[in-house]
């Protein structure tokens, strides 16, 4: 069994909750950033491919984060273009989070960005918590850190295997 939750931001603060509907958006050349996958309750295998995404973040139960695979062009870029597929299997009690550059590109009054370090450990430090409350507080981490002055959106998907 598998929890899903998305939280996303928009531009102005307004927080609202989105369960597994998302929408790509292109950019003005038309291109799209995505991490596409197929998650397996039962046995916790999430294959995924990444284009031109931040690849996910895995925090096992009780270890320490790890950034997994995950590379290709945003969809879109270069006609025919190849997309390698990775997999990894969430253990019980693991977590994993993915994340648009809008988090980790925030910026600060010094116009230093959040960065992707500042964001896992904000995972760490709210393992414990619920999902939703966790990412709550990641999301205002990234928000106290601009002082509310987002240029982006900042979407947070996470998955906890249960069982």
């Amino acid at each position: 069994m598998c929890v899903v939750e998305i939280l996303n931001h928009r531009n102005d603060g307004t927080p609202f909750w989105n369960r597994l509907s998302i929408t790509p958006v292109r950019n003005a050349a038309g291109e799209v950033t995505l991490v596409y996958g197929t998650l397996e309750p039962s046995s916790g295998t999430f294959r995924y491919v990444t284009a031109g995404h931040p690849s996910p973040v895995l925090l096992p139960a009780g270890g320490d984060p790890v950034a997994v695979p995950g590379a290709g062009l945003p969809i879109g870029m270069i006609d025919g273009a190849a997309y390698d597929e990775e997999t990894l299997v969430l253990q019980p009690g693991d977590r994993m989070y993915l994340y648009t550059d809008g988090a980790i590109e925030a910026l600060d009054g010094n116009e230093e960005e959040f960065g992707i370090d500042r964001l896992v450990s904000e995972f760490t430090r709210w393992r414990d918590l619920p999902l939703q409350q966790g990412l709550q507080h990641a999301v205002a981490a990234v928000r106290g850190w601009c002082e509310g002055r987002l240029r982006d959106d900042i979407p947070l998907l996470a998955v906890e295997r249960l069982a």
